[in-house]
C-alpha cells in the first residue's frame, strides 16, 4: 500500500471517529486554551516586523513610478502581424504539444 493511501484511510478514520464524539466541545475547548497559553517567539516578531518593512519599502518604491505626471503626448502605435493559415495551424499544434490531457478533438 502506498504512503498516501494509508494517510488518507488514517485521516478518513480519524475524521470519522471525531464526528462521532461525544465530548467534542470540550476536546475543542482545551485544545484552544493550550494553544492560546503557549508564548510565541521573538522569531515570529522579528518576522512580522521584516514583512511589515519589505511593504514599506515596496510602496515607497512602487507607488512613486506607478504614477506618471508627465503631460507629453504619447504615441503608440500597434502592428500585428498577419499570419498565414499554415502558421495559425503550427500555433495550434505547438499549444497542444505541451498538454497532458487533450480536453479536445484532435
Amino acid at each position: 500500500m502506498k504512503q498516501d493511501d494509508f494517510l488518507k484511510q488514517v485521516t478518513c478514520k480519524l475524521d470519522g471517529l471525531a464526528q462521532q464524539h461525544k465530548a467534542k466541545p470540550v476536546v475543542m475547548n482545551h485544545v484552544l486554551d493550550h494553544i492560546q497559553q503557549q508564548k510565541s517567539s521573538r522569531f515570529v516578531y522579528f518576522k512580522m516586523t521584516g514583512f511589515a518593512l519589505a511593504a514599506a519599502i515596496a510602496g515607497i518604491v512602487v507607488l512613486p513610478n506607478s504614477f506618471d505626471m508627465s503631460e507629453k503626448p504619447q504615441n503608440q502605435v500597434v502592428v500585428t502581424p498577419k499570419l498565414s493559415p499554415q502558421m495559425v495551424e503550427d500555433l495550434e499544434m505547438l499549444m497542444v504539444l505541451g498538454e497532458d490531457k487533450v480536453p479536445h478533438g484532435s
